[in-house]
């Protein structure tokens, strides 16, 4: 399995803050840590990293630097995932170790869409993406962070966070206009490290 590095998205050596913050949404030791004592790697030795164990801890890490209106209304912390995905397993990896705020995390899979319900992150595998546009016309008007893995969804399908791979690396791109769609508000310490594909202007920040 190759390595993939989860880096962040400008090419010029990053500035102490702007790598400690990456340090902390996708470093190799952060995400042993989290998955080493699953499925993924062996005691004593560093996991592969691969795509979707990096694309898992970012996840995770978004809700450090999203903010939700309702967050503290609901028991748990959910974060769906839409079709079928390599991402699922580490995820679930993720949310036997970790909890947002004082909530568990529950990570639940759906395949059709009535299905989705209302979870504060709902990810759109590869093989759904072709139902995009049925997914953001059932959750308009609701306060989920949509993240998407398809090139594309975030500057022409309306997608708030889309991963993208560049140079081997796993990055992600912000839409400014899908995010204020939502009354979700992002910290500004994530917009450093993102691909902004429609500009910062009106963008809910906190």
């Amino acid at each position: 399995m190759k390595k993939i590095e989860g880096n962040g998205a400008g090419k010029d050596r990053p500035r102490r803050g702007r790598r400690s913050l990456f340090l902390r949404l996708a470093a190799g030791a952060a995400l042993a840590g989290l998955l080493a004592a699953g499925s993924f790697g062996q005691a004593g030795q560093s996991p592969t990293l691969s795509e979707y164990d990096i694309k898992a801890v970012f996840l995770y890490n978004f809700t450090r630097y999203v903010q939700w209106p309702e967050a503290s209304e609901a028991e748990t912390f959910t974060i769906a995932v839409f079709g079928e995905s390599e991402i699922t397993a580490p995820l679930r990896e993720i949310a036997k170790k970790k909890t947002v705020g004082s909530k568990p995390l529950a990570i639940r899979q759906c395949f059709e869409l009535e299905q989705i319900g209302h979870p504060q992150i709902l990810f759109i595998a590869k093989s759904e993406a072709r139902r995009v546009a049925q997914v953001l016309k059932l959750t308009e008007g609701w306060d989920i962070l949509t993240v998407g893995e398809t090139d594309g969804l975030a500057w022409s399908k309306g997608i708030a966070i889309n991963f993208v791979l560049q140079e081997e690396a796993v990055k992600f791109e912000i839409s400014a206009k899908a995010v204020d769609k939502t009354r979700l508000k992002i910290v500004s310490q994530l917009l450093k490290l993102a691909i902004l594909v429609d500009g910062r202007e009106g963008m809910n920040r906190s």
